[in-house]
């Protein structure tokens, strides 16, 4: 069964804690995980231009949402990284 990506909300974002978490339990980050966190803040970007093209009030809970999913994003992306670091000493990504 699939594993829940809830690290960064368990380490709250702390890539160095969710890294020692990964190494304990001789876990992966999927890149299906970060593709899916791309995706996630490029849905969020339709609605975000929107708003912030018609000066709405309104893109300010939307900015933050924004945000939140683009550190997800690095933070996944980072610990991926690292990852690959330790196994083969450098990244692809």
């Amino acid at each position: 069964m699939a594993r829940e990506a809830g690290l960064f909300e368990t380490t709250n974002g702390d890539i160095f804690l969710a890294y020692i978490l990964l190494r304990e339990q001789g876990a992966n980050i999927p890149p299906a995980w970060i593709e899916r966190s791309t995706s996630s803040r490029k849905n969020r970007e339709k609605v975000l231009g929107k708003l912030l093209k018609s000066k709405s009030i309104d893109a300010v809970k939307h900015i933050q949402d924004w945000y939140i999913a683009y550190k997800k994003e690095c933070f996944y992306y980072g610990l991926r990284a690292l990852l690959e670091l330790e196994r083969k000493g450098k990244t692809d990504l």
